[in-house]
């Protein structure tokens, strides 16, 4: 029997406040309304942990850091929501300098339950960006439509070339359409990558910060849940092509001598 092999996929960017913990956060619980109880979210953002507060997770008992000590397994570190999705939060009070760290080790151990596993991320190059990155099969870049954010998309695109990990694709991230942003069609043209979901700046998404409900689920109809949602169909579409998540077979029993489908 084939083990499984679930995917890690991972959203980065250089640039900070571009939307990396707002788009983990809503493509996790996107993800977990057709794909229950096998998408986790993990912070690998370990000097600056807030996935835990996008879902109103503020003081969680358990915490990445005390997988990465030794304190416990990356089993035991999992909370789970009620609508189905499964995340490794970071603890906002943690001050200590890690150093490098073996996350695809640390990591590996999640493929043989889950189907996705979504890594958040620091921005930067520090030790930890790269140490996500090296556990990631491929990459989700945000960036938003301003000459920094961009700068910093084709940054990260060259550490992911060097790095040699596949780039699955691009978010426009916080788009509000005014003029002084670089339009669509012309970041498109100096990426070169395709463009997987277009998130506009919508108010529902700080209001949903603030309850600690991804916007997906606070605001569903809102024109960032309604994008978020197509990001996340084409996660699944992207991983059922690449046979991570095997299609369902009809069982069959035996029942009088006949084959019976169910």
């Amino acid at each position: 029997m084939r083990q499984k092999r679930g995917l890690i996929l991972g959203v980065f960017s250089a640039k900070g406040g571009v939307g990396k913990t707002t788009t983990v956060a809503n493509l996790g619980a996107a993800l977990a309304q057709k794909l229950k109880n096998r998408v986790i979210i993990v912070e690998t953002n370990m000097t600056a942990s807030n996935l835990g507060l996008h879902l109103g997770i503020l003081d969680p008992p358990v915490v990445i850091q005390d997988v990465v000590f030794g304190k416990l397994k990356i089993s035991e570190a999992t909370s789970v929501t009620d609508y189905g999705l499964h995340i490794i939060p970071g603890s906002v009070a943690f001050t200590d300098d890690l150093g490098s760290i073996d996350l695809r080790g640390i990591l590996d151990e999640l493929r043989k339950k889950y189907d996705i596993i979504i890594l958040d991320s620091a921005p930067g190059f520090g030790l930890e960006v790269f140490d996500g990155m090296k556990a990631c099969d491929e990459l989700l870049i945000c960036c938003q439509p301003r000459v920094p954010a961009i700068a910093g998309t084709l940054q990260t695109f060259r550490a992911a070339d060097r790095l040699k990990i596949p780039v699955f694709g691009v978010g426009l991230t916080r788009v509000t359409g005014k003029r002084f942003e670089i339009p669509t069609s012309a970041i498109k043209r100096t990426l070169g990558w395709p463009t997987m979901a277009v998130i506009p700046e919508d108010d529902m998404v700080a209001e949903s910060v603030t309850r600690g409900t991804p916007v997906v689920l606070h605001a569903p109809n809102s024109p960032a849940a309604v994008e978020y949602r197509k990001l996340a169909q084409a996660v699944i579409t992207h991983v059922r092509a690449r046979k991570r998540i095997a299609p369902r077979r009809k069982r069959k029993t035996i029942k009088r001598g006949r084959k019976v489908k169910r």
